[in-house]
């Protein structure tokens, strides 16, 4: 029986391991990974000194800053539920634009917009994102930075008409149906947040179109990356 591990090629014949003379030497490995995680380190280093910053000048704790939400303030674990499931979704979203650009030739010129069009891709849903993480309209804009919620959203909708109208051609030649639908969500779902309901559970509404929204908005971007990667293999193939 042969046993292979990750490409090291560890091979058991007999009951006995093999160390196969392909196995990458430490030192190569090692020129490898450095430049990434030098960059990787850096960059946590940063946000970590900006935690530690903001924490001294503003003397909050700095566990304030690590821990889960429902640790400090003792809360259920299933606090925000639809809201961490959503931003996985956002997450997923943005992951999937900037990985499938990655794939994509970066020397053919007929790939050039369609990584283009993945790369902005992938930036809106992340504002998207880190906008719901941070409850940037709703709490940071209008209350540290002074800037009223409604031109945040004002800001967010020319954002996105500006999106639509310069990749409007790959939009077009993509199942944009999908886009348009989880675009309709997140409008009905802004709505119903701005309906004085009487009911208590009229955020749980708002809430799930939101959800579904988010849904169908990685749906799209899936659907078109995993296109984009079988188009390629295709032409690899021919």
């Amino acid at each position: 029986m042969r046993l292979f591990l990750l490409g090291n090629s560890l091979i058991r014949q007999n009951g006995k391991v093999y160390l196969c003379k392909q196995l990458m030497d430490v030192r190569q490995q090692i020129r490898n990974a450095a430049p990434i995680l030098v960059m990787a380190y850096s960059l946590t280093t940063a946000i970590l000194s900006v935690v530690i910053f903001m924490g001294m000048e503003h003397n909050i704790e700095l566990d304030h800053f690590t821990q889960d939400p429902a640790s400090i303030m003792n809360t259920p674990f299933y606090l925000g539920f639809f809201s961490y499931i959503g931003i996985l979704f956002w997450c997923a979203a943005a992951t999937l634009c900037f990985f499938t650009r990655l794939l994509l030739h970066e020397n053919d010129p007929a790939q050039k917009r369609k990584r283009q069009f993945l790369l902005y891709s992938g930036l809106v849903s992340a504002l998207l994102m880190f906008d719901d993480l941070f409850l940037m309209h709703e709490v940071v804009f209008p209350q540290y930075f002074m800037i009223p919620k409604n031109v945040v959203y004002l800001i967010y909708i020319n954002i996105l008409v500006i999106y639509v109208f310069a990749f409007r051609a790959e939009l077009f030649d993509s199942e944009y149906l999908v886009l348009m639908v989880a675009a309709g969500l997140l409008g009905i779902s802004q709505f119903v947040d701005s309906l004085p309901m009487p009911i208590p559970e009229d955020s749980f509404l708002e809430d799930a179109v939101k959800l579904f929204a988010i849904v169908t908005w990685f749906t799209y971007y899936m659907r078109y990356c995993v296109l984009m990667v079988k188009l390629q293999e295709q032409g690899k193939e021919e």
